[in-house]
């Protein structure tokens, strides 16, 4: 009888059993609070495997975070995909943990993705005689169909699967398996952002291949299609589709660390099994594996606590006469009111308000759970009622401009402290309804960023770790993101109070249990409410105001960009002496290292590296190294920014509101999204001429900048106290230019743009722990010569070496390092036995007060200002924050006023003793003007 290799495609298995589970109304979790739903479905789905068909031999692969050859080949591989659930990371560990515990080989390596491994496996599996199924909802897949492969596809709750061969592939593609990647080429496919061909569905894609067999003899044919417009996209995708069946083709023959025999079917451990059963509370999974394996299962142990298990009064405000007698009773006793909206989407700037929690009490009352809701109806209700016959008006609660009439005397109160979680988000959408938030005492989520920004800050994670409290998932209310997901306005009033009261009560919890938490280390408090408590304010209005940019230059621009991304392409080609996918690494590998014998200076996995670092070492001596890189830029400026933004400008305000994120990075320096405006560059033709398409929206305004000049550098030289560097300062000196002076050993006269520029890269790459090996890689020289600029420039500066290792000496006996103001990292890595790991975390320390330094300082500076700039009652606004440098949109009448304030409170937000603080400024017509 031939044996049998079932080849498990382990994170399509698991998002099966994540999303199957979230649709329960009450979510799983372990004893001690850890999501479980996912980790529960997936040992199910695999014990109800092994039962039925008993393998011979059986593998899982998983993906891993580094990227793979399809990231190479098209930098936009799998860009769009939803985050992933915030509460499945704690639960992969489990998941892999109990793949081991049931004797199942785990197969991840770096570079490949599950596809690549079970192909691989399939076809060597194959070769060698046995059956082969592989266990998967991708339909990918079907092209490693075969007479001795099979696809095992999860049926209805995953304990039932179809088997599907070649049949099956010709009844679901209406083509041969080998012909599958043909029709995904075509088509596409969204879920990995494989782009395909521009208006080709699957259905045009199967009625293609199936009449021509391949892309080739599809291109060969192109003049025999009829429809013009069909035609036309096939001709100006052609390259899209090529590299599109790249994307889609799964890897049969990469290196593997396991062989077949390694994939034999051992025994379960059964101490292993047992203890993570008993870890995850899967009691019904342990007494059945108890039962397959003939011992007896142990007690189960007790469970978190969940809203079911506490005494709490929540309250429905559904008339306007209880409104006004909670408001009273708020006004009587309320030292704090957390705070918290149930909107109709994520988007601050679009969504509806469903309705409003609130809780109250004392600041160190920690014991009682009460709440109030007040669903509120909005303009959206009428639309509501015309769709869905069982909304009415009071499904849609009371009037929300009579609610916020009411409230806004209340939330406006300087001497109420508010409190939140993820306060900005509320306050932005509540200034939206002329209601202006304040005081923002406390939020929880930056409070818990302050204590540890590497934790998660989210409120469930929040709440089980600082609570011991599960709440109600939004999925039990609205479903998974997706097209199936439902508003919260379509959810029964009495279903959204319950949630929105429980968010409101933990928030409260939650902001007295982490005020604890910062007093016990007064610097972090410090820090929470004299910077990121205050700065929610700021950035919500900043995001309110949004920028405006010029959609006609844009559309100029990228009209431009189009001619010169065509006239690079050509040129590539010249130089090739042939057409090929320049957007595939693998093609442009092939033509550069073998048609063309340029050196080969770096190899990958899958073949030639084609990334910047060797495109720029070629590029002095091959022109085609040059334009390459020139090509990759102008595509990524054109889809990033020139043709996505003016997609971003709301209809109703005719400007774009970024997001700012203060809990992104590790070191408190502001993040964007949506779009991300930090990363256009400045330095490039391109990049200035995105930042001229942003404007002052009104006539006679202007685009004002100010930026901190050199400050990481600046604030380097204060903390180090490294005299020479203080005193290069003080005196105004050109520090590049300085420091290339000693490390080339002539007078600061003889200096050369060349010198300049090795000093400058040794001036910052010092304070982000750069090494001989990076800087020699960096500057292209030998390591030695790199060790020999190091040495010097130690010698220059001694304190800056000192400041080195008096950082990792600290974070190796605190466990992390902190600012000036005393912002922490920490970094448990600092004593890994990896030398790997170990340097990495080394790196990270010795740049961490530097960098968070700065953004402390700028967080200051930004608080300060707005308070000025609403004192003075500028018309003037704050629109924009990037790295160090603050950009404003200016009333003509407040120039000089602005400049003042702006330029006085920089300088004065955080001294660095005897080191000046110098602030760059400009005004122009836009951000480039301006720069």
């Amino acid at each position: 009888m031939e044996q049998t290799l079932y080849l498990l495609d382990a994170m399509s298995l698991v998002f099966r059993a994540y999303y199957a589970m979230a649709r329960n109304r009450r979510p799983l979790q372990s004893p001690s609070g850890v999501p479980t739903g996912a980790t529960f479905g997936y040992a199910a789905m695999l014990t109800a495997l092994l039962e039925r068909y008993n393998p011979d031999a059986i593998a899982c692969a998983f993906d891993t975070k580094e990227p793979t050859h399809r990231h190479d080949a098209y930098a936009d591989y799998k860009a769009h995909r939803e985050p992933f659930p915030e509460d499945l990371v704690p639960q992969l560990d489990y998941i892999k943990a109990l793949t081991d515990a049931l004797g199942i080989a785990r197969i991840e390596i770096p570079g490949y993705e599950a596809d690549d491994i079970i192909g691989t496996l399939a076809t060597r599996a194959a070769d060698a005689g046995y059956r082969v199924f592989c266990v998967t909802s991708d339909k990918d897949f079907y092209q490693l169909v075969s007479d001795r492969i099979s696809l095992l596809k999860p049926n209805g709750g995953g304990s039932e699967y179809l088997v599907h061969g070649i049949a099956e592939c010709r009844q679901r593609f209406g083509v041969e398996p080998s012909q599958v990647i043909e029709v995904l080429a075509l088509m596409g496919d969204t879920s990995d952002n494989i782009p395909g061909v521009h208006g080709i569905g699957e259905k045009t894609a199967i009625k293609l291949i199936a009449k021509y067999g391949s892309l080739e003899e599809l291109y060969a044919h192109l003049d025999d299609i009829e429809q013009p417009k069909l035609r036309e996209n096939l001709e100006r995708d052609r390259q899209q589709a090529f590299l599109s069946r790249e994307l889609a083709t799964i890897h049969r023959d990469i290196e593997l660390p396991i062989t077949l025999d390694d994939c034999k079917r051992r025994p379960p451990n059964a101490a292993a099994l047992f203890a993570l059963f008993d870890e995850l509370g899967f009691n019904q999974l342990k007494a059945r594996w108890a039962s397959i394996l003939g011992s007896a299962p142990e007690p189960p142990p007790t469970t978190q606590a969940t809203l079911d298990d506490i005494e709490h009064q929540y309250t429905t405000i559904t008339s306007m006469e209880q409104l006004a007698d909670l408001v009273a009773q708020i006004e009587r006793s309320a030292a704090a009111l957390a705070l918290d909206l149930e909107t109709t989407s994520l988007d601050a700037m679009t969504c509806h308000i469903v309705g409003i929690a609130l809780s109250f009490g004392s600041t160190t009352d920690n014991n009682h759970h009460r709440a109030w809701y007040i669903p509120t109806a909005d303009a959206d209700c009428q639309d509501t009622a015309q769709l869905f016959e069982t909304a009415s008006e009071q499904s849609c609660g009371l009037p929300i401009a009579e609610v916020l009439a009411v409230l806004k005397p209340l939330l406006e109160r300087a001497t109420l402290p508010k409190w939140g979680q993820n306060l900005k988000f509320d306050t932005l959408i509540l200034r939206r309804y002329g209601v202006d938030v304040r005081p923002i005492s406390f939020d929880a989520m930056l409070a818990s960023y302050v204590l540890d920004p590497d934790a998660q800050h989210g409120m469930d994670a929040l709440a089980e770790r600082w609570l011991g409290y599960k709440p109600i998932p939004i999925t039990d209310l609205i479903g998974a993101r997706g097209s199936n997901q439902r508003s919260m306005r379509h959810v029964p009033i009495e279903t959204v109070s319950r949630y929105a009261c429980e968010d409101a009560d933990v928030t409260f919890h939650l902001c007295v249990r982490l005020g604890d938490a910062l007093r016990a280390v007064p610097e972090l408090d410090q820090l929470a409410r004299q910077i990121e408590f205050p700065l929610v304010r700021v950035l919500s209005l900043m995001e309110f105001n949004g920028v405006a940019v010029d959609s006609e230059q844009l559309a100029e621009l990228s009209t431009k960009l189009n001619c010169q991304i065509e006239q690079l392409r050509d040129r590539i080609y010249a130089e090739a002496g042939t057409e090929f996918s320049i957007d595939s690494p693998k093609q442009l590998g092939h033509v550069l290292f073998e048609k063309m014998q340029l050196p080969v200076l770096k190899k990958t996995k899958s073949g030639y590296s084609t990334d910047a670092s060797v495109l720029s070492e070629l590029a002095p001596t091959f022109p085609i190294a040059q334009y390459v890189l020139d090509y990759r830029q102008l595509q990524k400026l054109r889809s990033t920014y020139v043709e996505t933004l003016p997609r971003m400008i709301n209809p109703r305000t005719g400007r774009i509101h970024t997001t700012f994120s203060q809990t992104m990075t590790s070191t408190g320096r502001l993040s964007s999204a949506e779009p991300n405006l930090q990363n256009i560059p400045i330095r490039t033709e391109i990049g200035r001429a995105i930042r001229r398409a942003f404007i002052a929206q009104q006539p006679g305004w202007k685009i004002f900048s100010a930026d901190y000049s050199q400050i990481e550098l600046r604030i380097m030289a204060h903390i180090s106290g490294d005299e020479t560097l203080r005193a290069a300062f003080r005196e105004g000196k050109d520090i590049h230019a300085a420091t290339a002076a000693v490390l080339f050993g002539v007078s600061e006269s003889d200096v050369d743009a060349e010198m300049r520029r090795v000093a400058k890269t040794v001036n910052f790459g010092i304070m982000y722990g750069l090494g001989e090996f990076g800087l020699a890689q960096r500057l292209g020289i030998p390591r030695g010569e790199a060790k020999r600029i190091i040495e010097n420039y130690f010698a220059r500066y001694p304190k800056i070496a000192d400041y080195i290792e008096r950082t990792i000496a600290f974070a190796r006996q605190h466990g992390y390092v902190q600012t000036l103001l005393g912002r922490r990292r920490y970094f448990p890595d600092i004593t890994s036995k990896n030398a790997t790991i170990r340097a990495a975390a080394e790196r990270a320390a010795i740049n961490m007060p530097i960098q968070g330094t700065a953004a402390d300082m700028i967080k200051r500076a930004m608080i300060a200002i707005a308070g000025r700039m609403e004192h003075a009652q500028l018309r003037s606004m704050m629109i924009l924050q990037v790295h160090d440098e603050l950009v404003f949109e200016v009333h003509p009448q407040e120039e000089a006023t602005l400049v003042e304030i702006v330029t006085a409170e920089m300088e004065r937000a955080l001294p660095l003793g005897d080191v000046p603080v110098v602030v760059n400024t400009s005004i122009g017509t836009s951000w480039d003007e301006s720069a």
